[in-house]
């Protein structure tokens, strides 16, 4: 089989994570994951389901911070999995309080808080990302346009675009886990 690289044997492409690699990152960080999604997430099944996406996410990755370090890898995903859940959630009530008039809060003041309380932890950590960073982040997160998009609107590599990201996620799990 044919390898996408120069022809000196050197790939071009960015290196992922190994099939091996990701069975032993599985062992060890899945059981931690959803130890740290009980405290947000009541029911298993939806634990369970950003696990699995978060595995996919990793395993899909070509980022060499996935390879590197992808238990922290690993944490960002989650969180943005959770940052997502949150947004929609958010957005889906928003619409709701347009359509009808809307009774008792349905969530308990606890979890209210708690959201309320990861939703500032997180744009704290957003807030002391490097200028560039935080713009490729943003584009990417916020904006949700693809690398492509970034990379050309900015004038700089793919793979430049990857990185700023990857380190994004990186550096958001280390302030997020660093203050709660």
């Amino acid at each position: 089989m044919l390898e996408p690289d120069g022809g000196d044997g050197h790939s071009t492409e960015p290196e992922g994570i190994d099939r091996k690699q990701l069975e032993a990152v599985y062992r060890s960080e899945a059981p931690r994951l959803r130890r740290l999604l009980k405290r947000k997430i009541w029911i298993e099944d939806d634990r369970n389901d950003i696990v699995q996406e978060a595995f996919t996410r990793l395993a899909e990755s070509k980022s060499g911070a996935a390879s590197q370090n992808p238990g922290a890898y690993l944490q960002g995903i989650v969180r943005h999995l959770l940052a997502d859940r949150v947004r929609r959630w958010a957005r889906a009530r928003s619409h709701a309080m347009l359509d009808v008039a809307i009774g008792p809060e349905s969530l308990g003041p606890d979890a209210a808080a708690e959201i309320n309380q990861m939703r500032e932890r997180y744009r704290a950590a957003v807030d002391t990302l490097p200028p560039k960073t935080r713009e490729v982040y943003m584009l990417h997160r916020a904006d949700e346009l693809e690398y492509k998009q970034i990379a050309e609107r900015l004038g700089i590599s793919i793979r430049t675009v990857e990185w700023h990201v990857a380190q994004a996620i990186i550096r958001i799990s280390k302030s997020i886990n660093a203050d709660g």
